[in-house]
């Protein structure tokens, strides 16, 4: 027996004792962690305003890919970022030697920096950091230069193209780009990259290592290699050449896979003290985490939701609340048949008697799957869930599901009392992050 299977024994043994213990006093927490700056680049559109009024409406940014040729593949749908132009928006010099994913985050964490505010002229920028996630970071330039090779056309790949290829040219982009010399740190996480990168930027600014953060999550995957390899894993939903549009369909009945996406986000974190002290506008406060490993499989969640549940549970617990304080769950809700069915399960372990109550639903239907992007259009949609009172629809969900039987928003939904969120990232290899984010009392 390996120690693996030695491990997941003992943890099952210990469980519920585990559980039932706190993680650490909430109240310790002295260093207020919140949200002065947004920014997008999606689906549906690149401009804040204009995504949440689309998102909201209950639009879909899924179409038929135009950026490569899916004649071969069961799967034609993609949600791409079509009003993307970077040339125009970033200039030639930068645009050759990054990546599409680099180009998508250093635009969203441009938005982001300008709708804070923040001028670096008021101090030093050693104590201002940059955390990014990405899951596949420039993997697009890997796959084109090898076409490259494969063609004999050496002489027409770029200089930059090692440099393009790094995860962590991501953050490293950005920090130049903002001319800010603190932790400079790109997070590999899976789906849930940016989730991590949130929890790890939460923690620079809290040991006072910085006054500021600027968390990104992005990614560029739709090449055909990489659609190849997620269609030979049985993971895109079948669109019968097109003709079928109403995918994901996130905890539906007929659920059955993915649309792949792509796109950025970024926010900007502070110091509570220090954003109040410069009249900052907040959208919302980082209260909570909680993070766990099913540490089963890379590509299924655990059945019995044991440990997404966890992650839940001690996002709950280091937030310092209850479940009956929960107001809405911003749902992973992949539109796959076995992550829906297991995060409601989670969901249900987790909240207890309360889980029917919250009101829950999952942007994927709308914006895809785009990884670790996926993770910063919840966190967005959350803190603009908070800002207007207002739940986005869960798109394509119209059969229910039995073992899907929680409180899923179908249309737009406004409520008066929405002050504490739960966002839940679950990735491949079994990978729980779950972001508490509060409306401020100041």
């Amino acid at each position: 027996m390996g120690n693996g299977m030695l491990a997941n024994i003992e943890v099952m043994g210990k469980m519920e004792k585990s559980l039932e213990a706190p993680y650490y006093d909430a109240q310790q927490k002295k260093v207020r962690v919140v949200v002065t700056g947004l920014g997008i680049v999606s689906p549906l559109g690149s401009d804040i305003t204009q995504f949440w009024s689309r998102l909201c409406a209950g639009e879909s940014g899924v179409a038929p890919a135009t950026s490569f040729d899916t004649s071969s593949f069961a799967s034609s749908l993609v949600a791409e970022v079509c009003d993307f132009d970077q040339v125009n928006t970033l200039g030639a010099k930068l645009s050759r030697r990054t990546d599409r994913v680099t180009q998508f985050g250093l635009l969203a964490a441009l938005r982001a920096w300008s709708d804070s505010g923040f001028d670096v002229a008021l101090g030093t920028t050693d104590d201002i950091g940059v955390c990014a996630g990405t899951s596949i970071g420039g993997l697009g330039t890997a796959f084109r230069t090898h076409d490259l090779v494969r063609e004999g056309n050496l002489r027409r790949i770029s200089p930059f193209t090692m440099s393009a290829t790094f995860a962590n040219a991501l953050s490293g982009e950005i920090s130049i780009a903002l001319g800010v010399t603190g932790p400079s740190e790109s997070i590999s996480n899976g789906c849930s990259s940016t989730a991590s990168a949130m929890v790890r930027a939460a923690e620079l600014i809290r040991n006072g290592e910085c006054r500021a953060v600027v968390v990104v999550g992005a990614e560029a995957p739709l090449h055909p290699t990489i659609f190849a390899a997620m269609e030979a894993g049985g993971m895109l939903a079948p669109d019968d050449g097109g003709r079928i549009r109403d995918l994901p369909r996130p905890f539906d009945a007929r659920r059955c896979g993915i649309v792949m996406g792509e796109g950025a986000g970024s926010v900007i974190l502070e110091d509570y003290s220090y954003a109040a002290q410069r009249g900052a506008r907040i959208y919302g406060e980082l209260v909570g985490s909680g993070a766990s490993c099913d540490a089963y499989s890379m590509f299924k969640p655990r059945e019995d939701g044991m440990l997404a549940r966890l992650a839940i549970e001690k996002a709950i617990q280091t937030a310092g609340w209850n479940a009956h304080q929960v107001d809405y769950i911003n749902a992973c809700g992949l539109g796959t048949t076995d992550l829906d069915r297991v995060e409601t399960h989670a969901i249900k372990m987790a909240l207890g008697q309360d889980a029917g109550r919250i009101p829950i639903s999952s942007v994927k239907g709308a914006l895809g799957h785009a990884f670790a992007a996926s993770g910063i259009f919840q966190i967005i949609t959350s803190l603009l869930s908070i800002r207007d009172g207002i739940i986005p629809p869960t798109l394509h969900l119209s059969e229910s599901d039995p073992e899907c039987d929680l409180s899923y928003v179908r249309k737009m939904h406004q409520t008066p009392h929405l002050q504490r969120i739960l966002v839940n990232s679950f990735g491949f290899g079994g990978k729980n992050v779950v972001l508490a984010l509060a409306q401020v009392d100041r």
